[in-house]
């Protein structure tokens, strides 16, 4: 009884060592990370929250390379993380070539979107697809996600068919791998499968999950300082500490429990350019059917 309370109490104690740490450390870079320009989110109409009343992250990865930083380019990645009030979180991807109409430029990919208008364009863009109000934007290029996967010791993942594509540098025959950040961004870039993007989608989300499953637990803890170091060198965002402490949280508790959702939609070749054409109505049902 006596070995079971010594182990809670030091349990507690070390999430109030880290809860302290986050705090100091996240805190002191708030200011710099929510003053970023492009990051910051202002609606062109009033938005009513999805259907659940949750809380949704989109992450936007930028296709630019390593050590440059200039966060310009068209976003490569599009994930919304869906924290649910009714218990139901998800990762959920929308494809880059989705067409859309973008306000003084016309019909265009919705990557092109950060382009033109910068974050506003692509919260809209999404809002008039699904519904889903952004709260918090994360821009990140592949260093970002090359140094955090390093920072994290690596990330073990089950190719299940070859991966063979120059372009995206992925090298790989079926089987289990522990993945450096390099292979790992290799393996979430390839797009040269059967079905293309949304092969390269899921593989996406399934890497993510995975790196919930195994680096969101105390092991972490330690590594929080480089951590936080990447977050506010490598990428732009405007989170503040309380949203830093809720996804840490919410990921450290439910990290089993993710939906991986992408909007559906069908190829299409318009005009010699390859589309993505999802159906605002369709996406909403299918998120409701989902998530509701």
């Amino acid at each position: 009884m006596r070995k079971a309370r010594g182990c809670f109490i030091f349990f507690i104690i070390i999430i109030i060592i880290a809860a302290i740490f986050i705090f100091y450390f996240i805190g002191k870079n708030d200011r710099k990370i929510a003053a970023n320009d492009s990051a910051k989110i202002e609606y062109s109409e009033e938005l009513a929250s999805y259907k659940d009343n949750g809380v949704d992250y989109l992450f936007l990865g930028i296709d630019e390379r390593e050590d440059e930083n200039q966060f310009e380019g068209r976003t490569d990645t599009i994930i919304i993380l869906h924290i649910g009030n009714n218990g139901k979180n998800a990762l959920i991807s929308v494809p880059r070539d989705t067409k859309v109409e973008l306000e003084g430029y016309g019909t265009n990919k919705i990557n092109a979107a950060y382009v033109y208008g910068g974050t506003n364009m692509v919260v809209n863009e999404i809002y008039k697809l699904t519904d889903i109000k952004i709260d918090k934007v994360m821009l990140a290029n592949f260093s970002a996600f090359i140094k955090l996967v390093d920072a994290l010791g690596g990330v073990t993942i089950t190719v299940i068919e070859p991966l063979h594509d120059d372009k995206s540098g992925s090298d790989f025959d079926p089987g289990t791998y522990t993945f450096a950040g390099e292979q790992a961004l290799a393996f979430s870039r390839c797009r040269a499968t059967a079905k293309g993007d949304f092969d390269r989608m899921d593989r996406q989300k399934y890497l993510l999950s995975e790196l919930f499953k195994q680096k969101a637990n105390f092991s972490a803890i330690p590594k929080i300082p480089e951590l936080l170091k990447i977050l506010n060198e490598d990428t732009r965002s405007n989170f503040k500490t309380f949203d830093f402490i809720k996804v840490a949280l919410k990921l450290m508790t439910n990290r089993d429990d993710f939906i991986m959702l992408t909007l559906p939609g069908e190829s299409k070749t318009i005009d010699n350019i390859s589309y993505v054409i999802v159906e605002p109505d369709e996406a909403k049902r299918f998120l409701n059917e989902n998530l509701g």
